[in-house]
């Protein structure tokens, strides 16, 4: 049954039923009684007792408002209330091996005319740079005047409106002096220390996949550094490069910020399952460990085609992704059924003795799908 406010199955539409009491039927006796013990004699005398004048009183006031009024006063104020928030800040509170020359920002909810960014060293002095608010007063950026200090805390404190925000970050530590050629590090998916900052169904995603692990190989480490990365799976509990699925290849790029780093972007086409997909605008990046043994404060992003995906399981996913909070967005090919990646690890470890095959063809392997 479906119940309607305010409706009663028996209460009748227009009518109000009403309870007498004794005291209603004796009303009108009472009052004919007392009327009828009142009455004068009928003696065919006149009753002047109560004959008064005539009233002669007449209202002599004729004045009329003829007032208008001639405010015409209004409120001319267009100012709008400055309602944006502070939804971000990075580097995010608490992370490590922040590069020394990394811009520090802070994103809004909405667009704001002005805003404040100030970033603090560890004994509480302010750090002399530019603060800039981006074209669209979607956010704020601060650049320091000089590369921060290397293993060095810093605090930041960001104000837009009625709203603040704050955080502290750690910056790098000194130079690896390890010749880091052939190391391999292993991004784990589904880790514990592994936050999808989108898509927030990531975790989900990687259900679909093959695999879940990422493999990192530097190739050569100098002036530039040069990697490969590759999926990853484990064959009987030992983790190894996934013979069905290519080798993505980055193009050498600067490592003057040794030990951090960014490689990309780049668009790489992926496997699983028989189905093949793209990445476009891959990037990744991270800072290594003194000696070498982890690639810390991984961040890959990106935007996954999954249109493929969708076709091969005969499921639309960009109907089932707002259900996770996220949406498909306009991929750079023209399609529609792209989705953000923007993964972070915290740490991915060192696997001694496992290196990437550049070689490997998956159309050359007849256990490939």
């Amino acid at each position: 049954m479906i119940a309607i406010d305010g409706f009663h199955p028996n209460q009748r539409s227009g009518m109000r039923i009403l309870s007498l009491s004794p005291a209603f039927y004796l009303g009108p006796i009472f009052v004919i009684t007392a009327i009828a013990g009142c009455e004068d004699p009928d003696d065919g005398s006149q009753d002047t007792a109560n004959v008064g004048d005539a009233d002669t009183d007449s209202d002599t006031d004729t004045d009329t408002d003829s007032d208008a009024d001639t405010d015409t006063d209004t409120d001319t104020d267009t100012d709008t209330d400055c309602t944006a928030t502070i939804v971000a800040i990075s580097p995010e509170d608490g992370e490590v091996s922040v590069s020394i020359d990394a811009s520090v920002s802070a994103s809004f909810s909405e667009a704001a005319a002005e805003a404040t960014l100030t970033v603090y060293d560890s004994s509480g002095a302010q750090v002399a740079g530019t603060t800039v608010l981006a074209r669209d007063g979607m956010s704020v950026s601060f650049s320091s005047d000089a590369n921060l200090d290397r293993s060095s805390s810093y605090s930041v404190d960001a104000n837009v409106c009625e709203s603040a925000a704050s955080g502290t970050f750690t910056t790098v530590g000194e130079s690896t002096g390890v010749d880091l050629a052939g190391y391999t590090y292993d991004v784990d998916m589904t880790g514990a220390d592994v936050t999808w900052v989108s898509p927030l169904a990531g975790p989900t995603l990687t259900g679909f996949l093959d695999t879940t692990h990422l493999l990192i190989m530097v190739q050569s480490n100098g002036g530039d550094i040069d990697t490969i990365a590759s999926a990853g799976k484990e064959y009987s509990g030992v983790l190894g490069q996934y013979a069905c699925a290519y080798p993505i290849d980055f193009s050498p790029t600067s490592f003057s910020r040794n030990p951090a780093f960014t490689a990309g972007p780049m668009d790489a086409g992926l496997s699983s399952g028989g189905t093949t997909f793209t990445l476009f605008d891959l990037t990744y990046g991270g800072s290594f460990t003194p000696d070498g043994l982890a690639l810390e404060n991984v961040r890959i992003t990106g935007l996954i085609d999954v249109g493929p995906i969708s076709d091969s399981l005969e499921t639309d996913l960009c109907a089932l992704l707002p259900l996770y909070g996220d949406a498909c967005v306009a991929c750079p090919d023209g399609s529609a059924e792209c989705v953000a990646l923007d993964l972070r690890d915290l740490s991915a470890p060192y696997q001694a003795g496992l290196e990437i095959d550049p070689a490997v063809d998956p159309s050359t392997d007849s256990h490939c799908p």
